[in-house]
């Protein structure tokens, strides 16, 4: 058989296996009283292997032996990964207020002090007395309660005093106003809510949000007479992660 066609043979051997498959390869053909014949493994294909090798046979042949090793693993017409992205976002409320608390002092509050002012009007105050608190930055990044405690300003003077005529005290209310949403919305809407005179504290509660907030202080001016002194009271507002 020419070498031409003992290499097309091979090819075409080598053309059918499968991609996925796996064995041994002992197989070949030789010449015998003119007709070609397959040789497969055993001895017949050992020693046609050998004829295949030696160059002075009298007889043409061609021979093939080899392996190889089969799929570690199943394979598969298709493949992929999901791959999950986890982190942390740290839960964090915020008023700026600058450091440590702030005092806001009135300096005096006025009274009518002069003796020709009538008895009625004489040691009352003049006028209400007001102060706004603004912030730019207020708010939580989760659900969150938004307090704000009040304590009414009360005079230093330990003296007696007619209750009937005199004060020493002065009660205030506090509005808060800033943009923030219900706990279970996607949207925020203006808020504005008082914790009234009479009231130590008021709150809402809140989904996320993140606004400007001002905090009005108004001191209604009051019908008795104020005891002298340094009047001292305090206003908090409190923003935490929780409902």
């Amino acid at each position: 058989m020419k070498i031409a066609s003992i290499l097309a043979g091979v090819a075409v051997a080598a053309l059918t296996a499968s991609a996925a498959s796996a064995g041994d390869i002992n197989q070949g053909q030789t010449q015998l009283f003119g007709n070609t014949v397959n040789v497969g493994g055993g001895w017949a294909g050992f020693f046609n292997n050998l004829d295949a090798q030696w160059s002075g046979s009298p007889i043409s042949a061609w021979h093939a032996v080899g392996e190889s090793e089969g799929n570690n693993g199943t394979a598969a017409t298709s493949d992929g990964a999901t791959f999950t992205l986890t982190g942390a976002v740290s839960t964090d409320c915020a008023y700026y207020s600058g450091s440590g608390d702030q005092v806001l002092d009135f300096g005096t509050i006025g009274i009518y002090a002069s003796d020709n002012t009538g008895p009625a009007a004489a040691f009352t105050m003049t006028d209400d007395a007001s102060v706004e608190i603004n912030t730019n930055l207020a708010g939580c990044n989760t659900v969150n309660t938004v307090t704000v405690s009040k304590v009414n300003m009360v005079s230093d003077n330990t003296g007696g005093y007619d209750a009937a005529i005199f004060r020493n005290d002065l009660p205030f209310s506090v509005t808060a106003a800033y943009k923030a949403g219900d706990t279970n919305s996607t949207s925020a809407s203006n808020q504005s809510w008082t914790v009234g005179t009479g009231q130590s504290s008021g709150f809402r509660k809140h989904g996320a949000w993140k606004s400007a907030m001002s905090l009005n202080v108004n001191i209604p001016q009051q019908q008795k007479a104020l005891l002298a002194g340094n009047y001292t009271g305090s206003v908090s507002v409190t923003i935490a992660a929780g409902i």
